[in-house]
């Protein structure tokens, strides 16, 4: 009978083990797939940056950082277009000069959203990378992203030249 319940205790140990390496090992490749950082010069990156922006130049970002909040977005009409993917560039100068693209699914938002829905900006993107910018504060609501629709989200730059851009499509 001992033999039995420690086999059973035994058993369910394992299946409790292999279920939280599967979800590490699967973390792991969602990060890996979703998540580049390669060093980089400060010209390259600027390269980079100054592309990123002319692809934006018509659009107003949705957060003011000088506030650190979403722009007045209630004259904004509900968009009918739907949001499938976050994406951030952010060029990292603290330490050795990286470069660091995000791009995650719509979901992931969703699934990090505080009960209001509300994520932390880049410190919920980039949870196994720290970047110069994670202690910023920038809380970004969902429904005023889905209400305004795809585009640029904020482009920031600190005085040290670390700086970022994001955007949905």
């Amino acid at each position: 009978m001992k033999r039995a319940k420690r086999s059973i205790v035994f058993s369910a140990l394992s299946g409790a083990a292999l279920i939280a390496l599967t979800a590490v090992g699967m973390g792991l490749l969602f990060f890996g797939s979703h998540h580049q950082s390669n060093p980089v010069s400060e010209p390259a990156a600027e390269a980079e940056f100054s592309l990123l922006r002319s692809r934006f130049s018509t659009q107003q970002p949705l957060i003011d950082m000088s506030l650190r909040q979403p722009a007045e977005t209630s004259t904004i009409g509900q968009s009918d277009v739907s949001l499938h993917t976050f994406h951030t560039v952010i060029f990292d100068t603290r330490g050795s000069q990286r470069i660091v693209h995000i791009t995650v699914p719509y979901w992931f938002a969703r699934f990090f959203a505080d009960r209001d829905g509300e994520f932390r900006w880049l410190g919920q993107l980039t949870f196994l990378d720290d970047t110069e910018f994670d202690g910023e504060a920038i809380r970004l609501s969902l429904d005023q992203l889905e209400q305004r629709g795809p585009g640029l989200i904020v482009d920031y730059q600190h005085l040290s030249g670390g700086q970022f851009i994001s955007w949905v499509e």
